[in-house]
């Protein structure tokens, strides 16, 4: 599974359990890799379509594909 792949898997599983997306920070703790490489998956993710990121003042939303 690659890191993109693993920071989809990671940000679903959270929203799906607490009903909100971690950090770039707490993805790139949890999965062992720098935090420019988890920014770096979550932009391959928005340009895919795999992701949509609203930003809203104070909120951030994000949707996910399937």
């Amino acid at each position: 599974m690659d890191i993109e792949e693993k920071v989809y898997s990671f940000m679903k599983s959270s929203n799906d359990k607490n009903g909100f997306v971690p950090t770039v920070s707490q993805i790139a703790e949890e999965l062992n890799i720098a935090d420019h490489e988890a920014n770096a998956a979550i932009e391959r993710l928005k340009e895919s379509g795999r992701i949509k990121i609203t930003d809203i003042p104070r909120k951030t939303t994000i949707e996910f594909a399937d």
